[in-house]
């Protein structure tokens, strides 16, 4: 994984101000139909298949957790519904009005994490944003 180094301002704790931290320096984004290639390419199903099993994986685990099931893939993680809520003094108070957003929480397992604490970190140094390399001259008015 590469990494790059970030300057932000820090306004929590005793030593706030401008501090210098290490970021992800992302490589972009797999597409689906990247990701159902790669997949293809490692097992014995035609890229057809990896679809269809793709589809539904996403429909089921969005299903479960709209239903308020959490669901766990043993290689990955946990998919966990959860609901952000107003605090009401009562609980005749509180109704489905006071629910402020539905949303899931990925938690990766420990076998997950691992691979994560293991994966080797390299610096990447970026060109400066708007950095705009031209190779020819410009010609010089007499």
């Amino acid at each position: 994984m590469n990494y790059t180094i970030v300057e932000r301002k820090i306004s929590v704790g005793t030593g706030g101000g401008m501090k210098h931290l290490a970021v992800i320096s992302r490589n972009g984004a797999m597409s689906e139909e990247q990701l159902i290639e790669r997949i293809a390419g490692m097992s014995s199903l035609a890229e057809n298949d990896v679809l269809s099993a793709l589809r539904a994986l996403q429909v089921v685990i969005s299903d479960a957790t709209m239903n308020g099931i959490t669901v766990r893939l043993d290689q990955l993680g946990t998919f966990t519904p959860y609901l952000s809520a107003k605090a009401m003094e009562t609980p005749e108070e509180v109704d489905a009005s006071t629910i402020r957003g539905i949303k899931v929480n990925f938690r990766p397992n420990v076998r997950f994490k691992n691979k994560l604490k293991t994966t080797s970190m390299e610096y990447r140094n970026p060109a400066p944003k708007g950095l705009v390399t031209d190779n020819t001259e410009t010609p010089v008015a007499p």
